[in-house]
């Protein structure tokens, strides 16, 4: 197993093949055939790692943000697939948390995202090399975070009975567009998760348990999937896009 960290050299070749692939994050062609897999990602090249430490084991996408676990004083971790998606679609994917020091088990994940000056999303990594969420609020596009509600538990209760939390939110301006308390979000589970997004209508579903459907009245038409996790070692794995 290779922990992975981005260096100039690896950072050159991937800025490469995203060029030559003209993947830009923005103007992709609107999927118009219903129920066509536009993705399905095995993590074998696709992915463009941002910040923190990663590695791809067994199909899946290891990410490891835990502060006691390694010390890293930023505690986050980012990756961005280089292969656009437009239109209204289907987004699933796997996620299991393996340890988290703070116990806030958190997966975070971006869809449709680009930089409103056009830049490739991979050109414009130095901007955010201090990993600062707020970096992140400024671009274009969603942001669905699937966490443990550790702030709000009365005093006393253990960790694997708190609720979990979903927020679904527009960039940029981070805004939150609707929260709810539900399920459960713990360490050593398998989630499987669906983002529905249909025009202006965004619904997020965990294990066939539709959670929150929210209403984005800006929506975004196209852009890029990307992984981020906080204080959380966790893997990915299954992601799959289809169209509506």
């Amino acid at each position: 197993m290779k922990l992975c960290t981005i260096g100039t050299g690896l950072l050159a070749a991937l800025a490469l093949v995203a060029c030559a692939m003209g993947v830009s994050g923005q103007g992709a062609e609107t999927m118009t055939d219903e129920g066509t897999v536009a993705l399905f990602e095995d993590f074998a090249g696709e992915w463009n790692p941002e910040t923190g430490k990663w590695w791809v084991e067994d199909g899946r996408l290891h990410m490891k943000a835990d502060p006691e676990a390694e010390g890293d004083p930023r505690y986050v971790a980012t990756a961005w697939c280089r292969q656009p998606i437009s239109g209204d679609v289907k987004i699933e994917y796997d996620a299991h948390v393996i340890s988290s020091s703070t116990g806030v088990n958190n997966i975070n994940f971006f869809f449709l995202y680009s930089d409103p000056a056009g830049k490739l999303l991979h050109t414009s990594r130095d901007e955010r090399a201090d990993a600062g969420y707020a970096k992140y609020h400024v671009l274009n596009g969603n942001i669905i975070t699937f966490l443990r509600d550790v702030k709000n538990g009365p005093d006393g209760t253990p960790l694997d009975e708190l609720p979990g939390r979903v927020r679904i939110r527009h960039c940029p301006g981070f805004e939150l567009l609707d929260e709810t308390y539900a399920y459960h979000c713990n360490a050593g589970v398998t989630y499987h998760c669906e983002i529905v997004r249909e025009g202006t209508r965004i619904s997020f579903s965990v294990d066939g348990n539709l959670l929150l459907t929210t209403e984005d009245p800006s929506p975004h038409s196209s852009g890029l999937i990307g992984l981020r996790t906080f204080r959380t070692y966790l893997w990915w794995d299954n992601i799959r896009v289809t169209a509506l």
